[in-house]
Order: structure tokens, then sequence, then C-alpha cells
């Protein structure tokens, strides 16, 4: 939908996407220098000293990011399933759709849904493993995953202690080991922080419950967002909140409930963290997608739904459009402009490209139906803007 002002000029619409064609076609460099650092608690971090400048400025002060939403590739729980769980070749082609948009942003972003572990017991019983959802990752994915392109991975969820606090150990060794920065977990990292010609990125990551803060407890969320704005030029808040399934798609603006626990309002915690100096709230936990809103110059993507999930959840409909948000933010952490990169997943394969870009048309859909004006202006099946 055109906004005012351009709805009767057709030389209006022609310099549109002539501006259009040189934000989303300039160059990003890969990837900078990058570095972490997760502390116990805010008030003993010395985040001064864990830095130097880098040389490879990001062009113009822009920086560009790619996010995803869940990422399950391949499990060997159940024990007794003899890898029926595991991709061809250990998960060798899983991301090869993606690897290019991936490697081609300054740093990528995805919730990893599950443990990395090579064995170990789930945390609690299950009476028919079968119906038992928890997601034991061999450690062998780490260097996949990092193959793939991606920076970042978010610890804040209901699955990080699926194989207990042995997994989790595991898990932030594996990823250590192959050189993929995390947060989300309170004892260990909270928050990361990536670096790129001298511009701070600080991630921080709230789930429902589990070892995260709580994307329930939104005054408290306020002040380590305000604190962290302090220490980072750009902060972004990965949101693990809301209810599940293919009846979830749109976002309620009150609290959700979903098997009894509380999910959180995430709209209003969305808005409240961006009141207190965050600028990219990027969602996930539903696993569909929801719509996507500009407030205050910030990009909110409500929910990216599943990413890479290829076994033990369900992936036919819309449970199985897998978006990748690509987005470019100034230096300041305005939303400049972005583009929608449409996948489909199939059963063992991982993301594949939807040549029909049925998902970009659903969260522009779901964007317009949920937040109105203040909805990024969506066109060409996936490229989008914000007006202010």
């Amino acid at each position: 939908m055109w906004k005012s002002g351009f709805e009767d000029s057709y030389y209006c619409r022609i310099l549109f996407f002539i501006f259009m064609g040189i934000i989303l076609s300039s160059g990003c460099s890969r990837k900078g220098n990058e570095k972490s650092v997760g502390t116990d608690s805010f008030e003993t971090a010395e985040l001064s000293e864990q830095y130097n400048d880098s040389v490879d400025n990001p062009e113009g002060g822009i920086l560009a990011l790619a996010f995803v939403g869940d990422i399950m590739p391949g499990s060997t729980f159940p024990d007794n399933v003899d890898d029926l769980y595991i991709p061809r070749e250990k998960g060798k082609y899983l991301f090869e759709d993606c690897t290019d948009i991936l490697k081609g942003c300054d740093f990528a972003f995805g919730n990893l849904e599950g443990t990395i572990c090579d064995n170990g017991i789930p945390r609690k019983e299950c009476e028919n493993s079968e119906n038992c959802y928890y997601f034991r990752i061999p450690t062998y994915f780490s260097e996949v995953l990092k193959k793939a392109g991606f920076d970042h991975l978010n610890l804040a969820n209901n699955h990080s202690l699926d194989f207990g606090i042995d997994g989790l150990e595991t898990t932030i060794k594996s990823l250590n080991i192959s050189g993929i920065k995390f947060s989300g977990i309170i004892n260990h990292a909270p928050y990361s922080i990536l670096e790129k010609g001298g511009i701070k990125i600080a991630v921080i990551g709230y789930a429902a419950g589990g070892l995260s803060y709580s994307v329930n407890e939104e005054e408290k969320a306020k002040k380590q967002v305000n604190e962290l704005s302090k220490e980072a030029d750009i902060v972004i808040v990965s949101m693990h909140g809301g209810a599940e399934g293919n009846d979830y798609d749109r976002v309620p603006k009150e609290m959700e409930i979903f098997h009894d626990e509380k999910r959180g309002n995430v709209y209003s915690f969305a808005h409240s963290v961006i009141d207190a100096g965050a600028d990219v709230v990027w969602g996930h936990g539903p696993h569909v997608v929801r719509g996507m809103e500009v407030y205050n110059g910030k990009l909110i993507m409500y929910s990216l739904g599943n990413f890479c999930t290829p076994y033990r959840m369900n992936i036919t409909g819309k449970s199985g459009e897998a978006p990748l948000i690509k987005i470019k933010i100034d230096k300041e952490g305005d939303f400049v402009s972005g583009n929608i990169y449409s996948f489909k997943q199939k059963r063992g394969e991982g993301p594949r490209i939807d040549v029909g870009k049925s998902v970009a048309r659903r969260i522009k859909k779901l964007s317009e139906a949920d937040f109105g004006e203040s909805a990024p202006t969506i066109v060409d099946e996936g490229k989008f803007v914000s007006f202010k």
C-alpha cells in the first residue's frame, strides 16, 4: 500500500524504485572483527577493555544484518532411531540455498532450538520417547552452522536445557570451538558483543523460562537494555515469546498463555525495550511467522517462525515457511531498508528457495493487518522500507 504523497504520482514511484535499488544492491563487506563477552551480572561487566577498533569499516556507516528463526538441524534423540533424524552427509547441504545471503552480510543471527551434545539423557523422563520433544544436536553441526555463515546463536529459549546442565555446557563448549557467538544464558552469557569497524553490537536474549532473562519482566528488561545501550552502539533484543502453532500467527497485544505458561505480551515487551534503548527486536518461538513493525524508527520482527527444522517439527503449510530477513541499519540503529528472502522447508533437506515468495506475501499481509500505518512498506514481494 502506497503512503500519502505517492498515490497519484507516476514519477515518484519511479524515483522510489530507483532509491530502493540503490539501497538494496549496495554491497556489504563480510565480516569484521568479532568479539564476544558474557557476564554473570551487568554490574561486573567491563566492556571497554574487550575491544580494538577495526579498520574494516561498514560502508557509509550502514550495517547489513541477517536474521532467521528456529534452527534444529538434526537430532540423535530418541536413542533407538538409528540416525533417522540426521540429514544426508551430516547436514552438508542443509544451508546451500542461503549461505551466500548469510555470508553476504556483516553478521547473521539464528535461534538454536535444541542442545548441542553427542550423548546424555533428557532433563525429564519420557514415557514415550517418540512424543518427547527434546532435541540432541550432534556437535559436528556447530561447524556446519559456522560454514553456513552464522555468527551468533540465541540460547534464550525453552530447549536450551533439553539435556540438562551438562548438555548446556557442551553446547557452549561446541559453539566456542567453532567460533560462533551466543547469548541468552544468565550465568554464562546473558548477552554478547560483536564489533565491526568500531561499531559495537550488543545482543541480549529473553525467553519465558529456563536460565534466561524473562520476557515477562518488562521493567527489569528495560533497565538491562538501557544499561547495555550505554556500552554498545547498537542493541539487538532476541525475544522468544508468544503462543505456538498455526493458530497463533497474529500479535494479540496482550499476555499470551500457552500450556498454562505465560509467554509474554510480546507487543508491549518489544515497545518497552525499544523505548529503553534497543535498536532491533528479533522474535521467534511461535513456530510460524508473524508481522513486522517499525516503531520509533526501529524494526520489530515479531516472529520469524521455523528456518531449519527438517525433523521432529511440523513443517507443513505455513509452519514450513522459512523467511530470511536481511536488514540495513545506520550507525544510530535506525532501520533503513530490508529484504524478505522466502524459503520453504522440505523434510530432511532444510530451507529451499520458494520461487512463489509465499512467506514474503504472508508477512506483508500480517504486518498490515496487525500494525497498519506502522507496518513497513513491503514491495516487490520482499523488499521493504519505512516512511517516516
